[in-house]
């Protein structure tokens, strides 16, 4: 702001000297003018031409008027400060949309960001939403016209049938329990009409005897059967042994249930797994007899068991045998602690994954004598391996490995025979030309010269010979070759690793399970 403000003091004082100077140049022209009046009083001549000047002085002063006048303006609108709610000044454009200032003014680019978050709502009458709105949940009492949330409903829907027993906590249940019936209501009123009142006698029973009523109520064959039973606090039949009755005269009985067919029986102690039952005896031309034996609660399925005999008078019974059906399946013949091999990651019920966990040795005593520790063996990535007769443990753990073997390893012998290397003319060569050599003779030579003929030395002189000796020689290497032998021969060899990361064979990937008991 300070800044703005000398540039703005600056350009005030730049437009005081114009107007200064546009002011000199009117005074000028003034001068100009009054002159050239005096010369038009001494002559004609001279007052055409001031008249002119005159002229010209004028413009050029309402130039200046016009010059001073754009000053003045130009410095006011550049001594003006930043504009405000209050005051005129320079408003700053800003294309920010989330400003809260007074003194800046949007851009059209601002204008537009606005204008599109503004389109890209719903309207405030009948809304079209998309997407997954939220909303406040309001109280389950709500009763307003705040928007049902989908908490809100939920909460109203358990509210509804919190109080509801659990076989009539929903609505199929109670439609069920109704027998889908609309006009539910309609048939008890007319069920309940057809009915005999508490206290009053039953009209279609009124009068008859005895045995009128035992018909009616449906009595007849129960109270028969119970003539011929054996009576509550009378014993059971003792036999080891049971004689043949001959021909079984033809029975009548009662169905039982759904199941059609006649219940045929005798209470027999006969050293049969279950103390006290029914026996059904069946017998056959030449077969003997042969007897089904079961007893049970009403409504759980019942162990049965059976045994025969010949038809002769001396047979023995052979012994119980259970029947197995699919209400009561044979024991499981796995015994418990074995590890099963499973084709499955689900495993079935009453068994458990072998993988090195423990277990409730109080819950399965059965596998607890079997891994008495309390810790099942983990066989994740494990097989299994008979126990040899010395050396080993039983449970005890054996790391993959290989047998201890050697390896021999051999290169073939190959004769490569005799081979001839490259030939090479090398034409004629010449050896190095140096060679040059004194000889050295006596002692320090000191020479006198007598006659042309004669020369004197000094006695135990010496004399030296003139270098020379250099020379050279030319040698000849024509084309050749060589021959080279390469016999038969072997290598070292060197054999790599090879292998998976473990010793395995070919295998198949089951789960081990053991069986809980």
């Amino acid at each position: 702001a300070a800044a703005s403000a000398a540039a703005a003091k600056t350009s005030e004082t730049n437009a005081a000297t114009s107007a200064s100077t546009a002011a000199a140049s009117a005074t000028a022209a003034s001068s100009s003018a009054s002159e050239a009046s005096t010369h038009a009083a001494a002559s004609d001549t001279s007052a055409s031409l001031a008249a002119q000047s005159s002229t010209a002085a004028g413009a050029a002063a309402t130039r200046a008027e016009y010059a001073a006048k754009r000053a003045e303006d130009i410095a006011d609108v550049i001594s003006l400060e930043d504009a405000s709610l209050t005051k005129k000044g320079i408003v700053k454009l800003s294309s920010a949309t989330d400003s809260d200032s007074e003194a800046l003014a949007a851009t059209p680019k601002a204008v537009k960001t606005v204008m599109g978050e503004v389109q890209a709502k719903a309207p405030l009458d009948s809304p079209a939403l998309t997407g997954m709105p939220t909303a406040p949940t309001p109280e389950t009492t709500a009763a307003g016209i705040e928007i049902a949330t989908a908490a809100f409903v939920a909460a109203k829907v358990a509210q509804l049938v919190g109080s509801a027993p659990e076989t009539l906590d929903t609505l199929k249940e109670l439609a069920d329990a109704l027998g889908n019936d609309p006009n539910f209501a309609t048939t008890v009123l007319n069920k309940l009409a057809g009915k005999q009142p508490l206290d009053e006698t039953l009209t279609a029973l009124s009068g008859k005897s005895v045995d009128g009523l035992i018909e009616y109520i449906g009595l007849r064959n129960t109270i028969d059967k119970a003539a011929s039973a054996l009576p509550a606090g009378g014993t059971a039949v003792a036999a080891n042994r049971l004689v043949s009755r001959g021909a079984l005269p033809a029975l009548t009985g009662t169905t039982r249930g759904s199941d059609s067919g006649l219940i045929m029986g005798e209470v027999y102690n006969n050293g049969y797994p279950t103390p006290y039952g029914n026996i059904l005896r069946l017998t056959g031309t030449g077969d003997g007899e042969i007897l089904i034996g079961w007893s049970g609660v009403n409504g759980v399925p019942a162990p049965a068991y059976i045994r025969s005999h010949r038809d002769t008078a001396d047979a023995e019974w052979s012994e119980w045998a259970m029947l197995y059906t699919t209400l009561n399946p044979p024991p499981d013949s796995h015994p418990v602690g074995a590890a099963i091999a499973w084709p499955s990651d689900a495993t079935p019920a009453g068994y458990a994954l072998m993988q090195g966990q423990s277990f409730d040795k109080s819950a399965y005593p059965l596998l607890a004598i079997a891994y008495p520790s309390g810790v099942i063996p983990d066989m994740r990535g494990w097989t299994i391996k008979g126990k040899p007769a010395s050396g080993r443990a039983v449970l005890s753990q054996e790391m993959d490995g290989n047998k201890s073997h050697s390896h021999t390893a051999r290169a073939q012998d190959i004769d490569l025979g005799t081979k001839t290397t490259s030939s090479f003319d090398y034409g004629t060569k010449s050896t190095n030309t140096t060679g040059g050599h004194t000889h050295e003779f006596g002692g320090y030579i000191n020479s006198y010269w007598g006659d042309s003929n004669h020369t004197s030395f000094q006695p135990g002189g010496g004399a030296w010979t003139q270098a020379a000796g250099d020379h050279a020689h030319t040698v000849y290497i024509g084309g050749h070759e060589h021959t080279m032998y390469i016999g038969p021969h072997g290598h070292v060899v060197i054999v790599d690793a090879d292998g998976n990361a473990e010793t395995t064979v070919k295998n198949i990937a089951f789960n081990y399970i053991v069986r809980l008991a």
